[in-house]
């Protein structure tokens, strides 16, 4: 099964959502007019992280006004600003990580949003990887909420 054949589609904009008239940003959003004007460096910052997203399963690309969001069966990634030398992401885990990598650490009802900054190839390493897999199986499809297998 793809993340996408269990999601409810917002008729109006297209967004995909686990439930059926769920809050989200309704609007002719798309990760074109989010990277308009950025430079080249950030977009292909942008695409980069956007590469190792797509290496984790099957999703959706859920681009609002103010960030570009990656969703299995939820929203578990974003890329929040796109700079000139750098670009701005956040995944989300049940789970504190603890690294000198993060900005920040925000502690959301029952998860962590990671914050970190990336601007070089150097930061697309295994470590990152293996943080976007596991906000990915983690969180995005939602296996923290499913009994533990004995």
């Amino acid at each position: 099964m793809t993340a996408g054949e269990s999601l409810w589609q917002c008729p109006k904009c297209g967004a995909h959502l686990l439930r059926k008239n769920l809050s989200h940003s309704c609007g002719d959003h798309s990760v074109e007019k989010f990277l308009r004007g950025k430079s080249e460096h950030g977009r292909r910052l942008f695409a980069e992280f956007a590469a190792m997203v797509a290496r984790c399963g099957p999703h959706h690309v859920a681009p609002a006004k103010t960030r570009v969001a990656f969703q299995a069966l939820v929203r578990f990634a974003s890329v929040n600003r796109v700079g000139d030398d750098s670009i701005d992401v956040h995944f989300v885990l049940p789970r504190r990580l603890t690294s000198p990598r993060f900005r920040k650490i925000e502690h959301l009802a029952n998860c962590y949003v990671h914050h970190l900054r990336l601007s070089g190839d150097a930061e697309f390493d295994a470590e990152l990887k293996s943080w976007l897999l596991a906000s990915y199986h983690e969180y995005g499809e939602r296996e923290w909420l499913r009994p533990a297998r004995s």
